[in-house]
């Protein structure tokens, strides 16, 4: 089908665009749909000796086949699996000499017959480094070479019949991530690993960021005495905006809080006045507390079961208060 775009009226040229995108997800989801069901005895070594592998997993593929070994060589590296990508032609200029008889390698081709990866096959068997592959069809010259072949089932690649590598790359990648998820399953890899390798990024924060890291501490942190009045504790919030000042005895033990909404509420009922009242007449006694070692999702969660809203928590270690969390400084992070 041409799509006739000077010809056709401006619904139809939409529909007609809609529906050849949609075609082509149709005709990939069934090349995936025919890989699902063809796996075999075939994954289950690949995916075995992936566990078993004491050294790294060398991905390596030529073209279109190579940024698909990227992407999985990257996936695996996130999640706990000593995976890089070879480039073929690098591989045949000096990048072999990184491998050791401890790796493996993973050579996708299609055809089974890229000369660059073939190219490759005698010094592997040289350094003694084992060899597995995933091509397109049997009997090729890498299957012959190889401990384990896995062969995709005939499918039709989306344009211009077999031209355009499209379907096959697409089942390539999702049967990457496939071996993936299953050999980190087996390893037992859990989020808190996934963490150590995404430091930056936010389920690494989440996974990691404690409330001692977050809340307001030192010169930030709003403490005025007991006894003092609600004139002194509103300069104290106006010096460290946090949104309240914590109260602490002559010992230093944490035993009330003020917040604006609670200043809000007192001047609308009692006026002026009251900037003279006592701060313990008027605080909020037996606050909620939290403790800094904890981590920060799990204070939300905490915050989430409380039988009041608060937009602050007093951090208390040993009766002390330490810092502030602040539910805004929790947003900001992106932890809520």
């Amino acid at each position: 089908m041409v799509l006739c775009l000077g010809k056709a009226k401006g619904t139809d040229i939409i529909m007609d665009i809609l529906q050849e995108g949609r075609n082509v997800f149709a005709v990939e989801l069934e090349g995936i749909k025919k890989l699902q069901n063809s796996l075999d005895g075939a994954f289950v070594t690949l995916a075995e000796r992936i566990h078993a592998c004491s050294g790294r997993v060398v991905w390596t593929g030529m073209g279109k086949s190579g940024h698909i070994c990227e992407k999985v060589a990257a996936t695996m590296a996130s999640i706990g699996i000593k995976a890089y990508y070879m480039h073929p032609a690098e591989g045949l200029h000096g990048d072999l000499g990184l491998l050791t008889k401890h790796d493996i390698v993973i050579a996708l081709s299609n055809s089974g017959e890229t000369d660059e990866i073939l190219g490759l096959l005698p010094s592997i068997q040289m350094i003694g480094t084992k060899l597995y592959s995933i091509v397109g069809r049997k009997n090729s010259t890498l299957e012959q070479y190889s401990e384990e072949t896995l062969v995709f089932p005939e499918m039709e690649e989306a344009f211009l019949g077999n031209l355009v590598p499209s379907t096959t790359t697409t089942a390539s990648l999702v049967l990457g991530d496939a071996l993936a998820v299953v050999v980190s399953k087996m390893r037992g890899f859990t989020s808190k690993d996934f963490a150590v390798f995404h430091p930056n990024g936010l389920l690494g924060r989440k996974l990691t960021m404690k409330v001692s890291d977050l809340m307001k501490k030192d010169e930030e942190n709003a403490i005025i005495e007991s006894g003092m009045n609600v004139g002194q504790a509103v300069m104290e919030m106006c010096k460290r905006p946090i949104g309240c000042v914590n109260v602490v005895n002559q010992e230093g033990h944490y035993i009330g809080i003020f917040t604006d909404g609670d200043l809000r509420r007192l001047i609308g009922s009692r006026g002026a006045q009251v900037m003279e009242e006592c701060i313990d007449n008027v605080m909020t006694k037996n606050p909620l507390t939290i403790e800094p070692d904890i981590l920060v999702v799990e204070a939300v969660e905490k915050m989430k079961r409380m039988d009041r809203r608060v937009s602050t928590l007093a951090v208390v270690e040993d009766g002390k208060i330490i810092g502030t969390l602040c539910v805004a400084d929790i947003a900001k992070a992106g932890l809520i």
